[in-house]
């Protein structure tokens, strides 16, 4: 399966963390949704995670944050991608 190119990537802003290990951006709703990378436990193998946080949408919510292997951010990012296109001009058969 080959993916939609996804066109620019929206204007994203490093995190506060020093290390720049967290990016995000506001939605057209006032969200703020922040990737990241996370490095659980010591030893010689930490486990690696993708972070997704996503603000709430008004002072009387609670946002939502949910980690990530490698292979699960990455079948995320494809179904977004694959709606993202749907979502585009021309690709609904209505044209």
């Amino acid at each position: 399966m080959t993916l939609p190119d996804p066109g620019p990537a929206p204007a994203m802003t490093a995190g506060d963390d020093g290390g720049g290990h967290h990016l995000g951006f506001r939605t057209t709703c006032g969200r703020e949704i922040r990737v990241g990378h996370l490095t659980l436990g010591g030893g010689h193998h930490p486990a690696q995670r993708v972070s997704l946080g996503i603000s709430a949408a008004s002072a009387t919510e609670n946002g939502i944050w949910a980690g990530f292997t490698a292979g699960e951010a990455r079948r995320l990012a494809a179904a977004l991608l694959l709606q993202a296109a749907a979502c585009d001009p021309g690709t609904r058969g209505t044209e």
